[in-house]
């Protein structure tokens, strides 16, 4: 079996504000909201989780319609779901893929399926990721 190489995804988030975290991965930057879900504010965390799905759903759509000989003009996800208070999160994930092509609709049936189910944020996403975590506590260093 050949060696596969793995990529470590490295991301940081730092609270910027009192309303804003800084996400910083490989010399890109995302200002997100951290005061609720206000959207006045910018981009939430649950619109940004739903978001990276989006991406590499159109990224693997993209990948696969080159891979089948497909010419794919467009993609575009829109994205719903319900704010759930107990515990907290968001349910009810719906979202719709639309695809600008003129290849056969079974084609690009089949194109949808591989597209949505397998990629490097979807996969983690639909099999339920449960990372884990550490806390580290830095102090003042303040005179008792």
């Amino acid at each position: 079996m050949p060696k596969q190489d793995k990529k470590i995804f490295n991301v940081k988030v730092n609270k910027i504000s009192d309303k804003h975290a800084l996400i910083q991965a490989h010399g890109q930057k995302l200002t997100l909201s951290i005061k609720g879900t206000d959207p006045s504010l910018g981009l939430t965390a649950p619109e940004t989780v739903m978001g990276a799905f989006g991406a590499c759903i159109v990224s693997n759509v993209m990948g696969e319609a080159v891979k089948r000989d497909l010419q794919v003009s467009d993609v575009a996800i829109e994205f719903t779901a319900v704010k759930r208070t107990a515990p907290l999160g968001f349910e009810n994930l719906h979202y719709s893929v639309t695809i600008q092509s003129d290849d056969s609709a079974e084609e690009l049936q089949k194109l949808f399926a591989r597209a949505t189910t397998n990629g490097t944020a979807t996969n983690p996403l639909l099999e339920g990721l449960k990372p884990s975590g550490e806390l580290h506590i830095q102090t003042s260093k303040k005179n008792i």
